[in-house]
């Protein structure tokens, strides 16, 4: 019989943390430090003699699988996994009017509710997009600020179409992709850069950075950045001839120091029970060194020191791991048709899954497929 679930999280439940000299209570139903949990199901499910509602088996090669059979505590890790790091305050939801006259097309909603209480509230309606419109993710300049002329908005569609909005001149923006034979990939991400100042998406392949500014203007050309990966040692070089079977997506990430990375994530499709699964496989990280030319230098690292990488959920994310409790150092946090963790140190991939199959969830954007803002 399976153990109750607060014995599965008593190391978690009701537990004091201490937080700059203060003591936090932390209880699982309202988590504050979501990665506890996490760090906890890492360590449990890699033991030999974890409790029986967390079980683990080997894939292949520098593969775990950490099976959850409590459905609660799936629950939990889908909610840390995607909402763990969600505290800005920012809420999107795209609504569908039911007007007649405004049937063709949909709205996007953003709400921000500042941690400040003495701060106010900031709610903007977009203007409408298509109706239908796949959106892949959305970025932000800054957090919203209708006093600001530089909080831009843009938006990345999964038919390689980029949008950019700027409150003051209330309408979007189309900007052209195509440069040449070079397109944006349908899958990497769209990130904005605190240091550059601009929003960068990589091409197919991440041959080329696409990237335009805060000032974009309709008829402009977004640049093209050539990106340099160097420094691959020599057994990798035999690995990517396998790993070249695989499908890829490209997603540049920017550290709060301004450090930027460049991740290749590779994910395949395995058999399992006479169902396909789409699983993640591995990642390749390349870090920028000192820009010296126009192209984007990227060295091949499995070191990025205190930082962890999020992908999956909305923007692409690098944070120190010391910024929340739980979190691993050198480690890639990633959500969508697989819930997982990636050692870089190691180069070792471990998954979650249910008794049913992988934990995923499609009831919030995931990755790495296009999504849906489900309307209402």
């Amino acid at each position: 019989m399976s153990q109750p679930l607060s014995r599965i999280l008593k190391p978690l439940v009701h537990t004091n943390v201490l937080r700059n000299n203060n003591l936090v209570r932390w209880c699982s139903s309202t988590p504050i430090y979501p990665f506890m949990l996490i760090d906890h199901l890492l360590k449990v499910g890699g033991s030999s003699n974890g409790i029986n509602s967390i079980s683990r088996r080997s894939g292949s090669e520098g593969e775990n699988e950490i099976i959850i059979k409590n459905k609660f505590l799936a629950g939990e890790v889908c909610q840390a996994m995607t909402k763990g790091l969600n505290q800005s305050g920012v809420n999107i939801h795209m609504k569908e009017k039911t007007f007649l006259r405004d049937m063709d097309n949909v709205r996007l909603n953003i709400y921000y509710k500042p941690s400040d209480p003495k701060s106010k509230s900031v709610s903007v309606h977009l203007p409408p997009l298509p109706k239908g419109s796949q959106i892949q993710n959305l970025v932000m300049s800054c957090l919203p600020d209708l006093e600001n002329d530089d909080w831009v908005v843009a938006i990345k569609f999964s038919v390689s179409r980029l949008m950019l909005y700027r409150h003051k001149d209330l309408r979007w923006i189309d900007i052209e992709t195509t440069h040449g034979h070079e397109s944006i990939c349908p899958y990497s991400s769209l990130m904005y850069s605190k240091k550059d100042q601009r929003f960068y998406t990589p091409t197919p392949g991440g041959v080329y950075l696409c990237s335009f500014g805060l000032n974009f203007k309709e008829k402009d050309e977004p640049k093209y950045d050539l990106i340099c990966k160097k420094d691959l040692p020599q057994y990798m070089l035999y690995e990517l001839e396998e790993m070249n079977s695989f499908t890829r997506t490209d997603h540049l990430v920017e550290s709060p120091s301004g450090e930027q990375f460049l991740i290749s994530w590779y994910y395949g499709d395995d058999f399992e029970s006479d169902a396909v699964v789409h699983k993640t496989k591995r990642f390749l990280v390349f870090k920028e060194q000192e820009k010296v030319t126009r192209d984007k230098d990227m060295y091949y690292t499995e070191n990025i020191g205190d930082l962890c990488i999020f992908l999956g959920h909305g923007e692409p994310m690098c944070v120190p791991a010391s910024s929340s409790p739980g979190l691993k150092p050198n480690c890639i946090y990633f959500a969508g048709h697989n819930f997982g963790v990636f050692d870089i140190t190691s180069q070792t991939i471990t998954l979650f899954y249910t008794e049913e199959g992988p934990l995923r969830s499609t009831a919030f954007p995931f990755w790495p497929h296009p999504f849906s803002l489900t309307p209402s």
